[in-house]
This record gives C-alpha cells, sequence and structure tokens, in this order.
C-alpha cells in the first residue's frame, strides 16, 4: 500500500513498503503487516479505543490524506486506503480524484428538487441539480443544517414536486416554505413582491389574488388621477366639487402604500397556500412519476403575459388621464423632466 510506504508497523516496527500486505484496523485505523495481525490477534490499542483513540500518520500528507479518506463517513469504521466502499456498512467512500471526477460524482449525489426548470422538460426527470442548506433549532435549542433532498416532505409534500410546481427560483421558495413549516411563521421578506405588487402575483399564476390587488391598486390610485386632471384641466369636472379629492388622495396614497408592505411581507406565505393547494390536488388526481410532473409543470410556473398584461393596462389608464389632463399636463411633466 504506497499510501502507507514510511509509517511503521506498531507490532514489527518495521516501515511499510509498497510491496507489503497491509490490514487495518477497523475502530482507530491503526496499519499492521497481515501476519502480524494475525500474530497478535487485535489491534494493540484495543483499550484505548473507548477513549476515541485515532491513528495518524507518521510521515508525508499522503497517507494523511488517505486516512481521511478512508474513514467512513457513515458509521467511523476505518478502512484500508484505495477502499471503494466501507467494509462495515457498505457506504461508498471519498475518493480522491481530479476536478472534473470530483465535480461529476458530487453530481450525482445531490438532491434534484431544486434543479433548473428545463431539467424538468428532459428525457431524464432526476437529472441532479443544486441543493438547499436549510437550516433550523434543535431540541437543546441550537441552529443546525440539514440538506433537503427530493424525497423529504415540506407541509406533506415532496420536495421535487414543489420544485416542479415552483419553476423558476425554487430554491428560494423551498427554503422560505421549510421555514415557514418549522417555525410557522408567516412573514418572509420579497423585495418582488413589494416593487411590482399585482405583477408578482400574476406571474406566479396567484389568479385570484393578482386581480383583487390590480382593482385594488387601481381604485386607491383613482383620487391621485383625478387630482391631475383636476389642476391641468378643471373645465372637465364643470361645477362638480372636488374639495374631498386632495384628502382622499392624501389616504389612498398612504394605504397604497400599506398595501405594497403587506405584500412584500405576505406573498410568499399566499404563494405556499396557493400552491399547496394545487399540488395536492394534482397528487390525488395523478400517481407519481412522469404524469404527476407534467400536470405539476402545466399547472405550476410562471406567466411572464399575464404579468406584462397587467402594465400594459397600467400604460392606458396613464395614458387616458394624459389625454385627459391635456396639453398643459404634458409640457408641465416635460418641464420637470427637464425636456
Amino acid at each position: 500500500m504506497t499510501r502507507y510506504t514510511g509509517n511503521h508497523c506498531p507490532v514489527c516496527e518495521q516501515a511499510f513498503t509498497d510491496e507489503d500486505d497491509i490490514v487495518v484496523c477497523p475502530d482507530c485505523g491503526t496499519p499492521y503487516h497481515r501476519a502480524c495481525w494475525q500474530k497478535i490477534g487485535a489491534c494493540m490499542h484495543k483499550t484505548e479505543h473507548a477513549a476515541g483513540f485515532e491513528w495518524k500518520p507518521e510521515v508525508g500528507p499522503e497517507a494523511e490524506q488517505a486516512a481521511h479518506e478512508a474513514t467512513c463517513p457513515n458509521c467511523g469504521t476505518h478502512n484500508t486506503p484505495g477502499a471503494a466502499r466501507c467494509s462495515h456498512c457498505g457506504c461508498p467512500l471519498p475518493k480522491s480524484t481530479g476536478a472534473e471526477d470530483a465535480k461529476a460524482e458530487d453530481e450525482k449525489s445531490v438532491p434534484i428538487y431544486a434543479r433548473d426548470p428545463a431539467a424538468v422538460h428532459s428525457k431524464d426527470r432526476t437529472e441532479p441539480g443544486p441543493h438547499i442548506d436549510a437550516y433550523g433549532t434543535g431540541a437543546d435549542g441550537g441552529i443546525y443544517r440539514r440538506e433537503i433532498g427530493p424525497e423529504d416532505t415540506i407541509d406533506g409534500i415532496k420536495a421535487k414536486d414543489w420544485a416542479a410546481y415552483v419553476g423558476r427560483s425554487p430554491m428560494y421558495y423551498l427554503m422560505q416554505f421549510f421555514r415557514m413549516s418549522l417555525t410557522k411563521q408567516k412573514v418572509a421578506v420579497s423585495l418582488s413582491a413589494f416593487l411590482f405588487g399585482p405583477a408578482y402575483l400574476l406571474y406566479r399564476k396567484m389568479w385570484k389574488e393578482g386581480l383583487l390587488t390590480a382593482v385594488l391598486t387601481v381604485v386607491l390610485s383613482l383620487p391621485s388621477l383625478i387630482a391631475i386632471v383636476a389642476t391641468f384641466n378643471p373645465s372637465l369636472f364643470g361645477a362638480m366639487p372636488l374639495g374631498w379629492v386632495p384628502v382622499a388622495a392624501d389616504v389612498c396614497a398612504i394605504a397604497a402604500w400599506i398595501v405594497k408592505i403587506l405584500l412584500g411581507l405576505f406573498s410568499v406565505y399566499l404563494y405556499r397556500n396557493h400552491a399547496k393547494k394545487n399540488i395536492d390536488k394534482i397528487c390525488t388526481d395523478y400517481p407519481e412519476g412522469n404524469a404527476r410532473t407534467d400536470a405539476l409543470l402545466q399547472k405550476g410556473g410562471t406567466c411572464l403575459p399575464a404579468a406584462l398584461l397587467y402594465y400594459g393596462i397600467m400604460l392606458l389608464l396613464a395614458s387616458l388621464v394624459i389625454n385627459l389632463a391635456g396639453p398643459s399636463f404634458v409640457q408641465y411633466a416635460m418641464a420637470m423632466t427637464g425636456y
């Protein structure tokens, strides 16, 4: 064993060579000549095993690396360097390979729940993707890291089903859903929901919520729009009393900010509940497999045209206000912008 070359057998005290037949104590990792091991019949450090004794290589970083790689990450058994699997539990042992081989090995073991949506459409539905390290509190109050795998459940739904439904940005949403499931908290800051409001909800296919907030946004903006038209084209309203407009505009402006803040804090929670309802129905209607995944992809994901349609309607409304306000408003706006 070349990785033990230069270290010494504790029985005969002879240095190991590349040609030696070496065995390793499964408890502490101490290497022996096979004949020496058979001669004494047990590890010379047996009495120290209970205290956690581990053999340390005498010379060479290569030997130390080999000892580390030969230690089973599952049960802690010390194996012969170069072994592919643990002699005790059969778990694959770490391998010191080139950068590309190591990357390929890692990609085989990572969960698939956070894969790129395009990979879901591929022929191989088990194509791996990045993993999530979620954090939670243990029984002792400490914070521990836990990797969420594709078969792990969040609120009774497998992570891979969540990911298929969410489509874009699955890692962010699965982390938030996992945290909400553990802590029972509903707040999750979403800058997208705060900035884009109804467009965000429509983009995530929350039709009822998106339409409701869109109508609410338009209603809250009406007093301000009326104030603009009344200021630059007062003849349009004739003798209609408009004394209430400035106060209503201020109140609605404050209400609009409250709506934006609430959306920024609770949209992810709304999306979680909306997605769970749809996923539960799909899981009831379709058995696990490609048909279920296709249904999740179709029902979930995102809808950019819906968000763009919302902004198109808002632009039409703005154009209507500009036309009603007349040329004086256009001149004022150009003066304010430096044109």
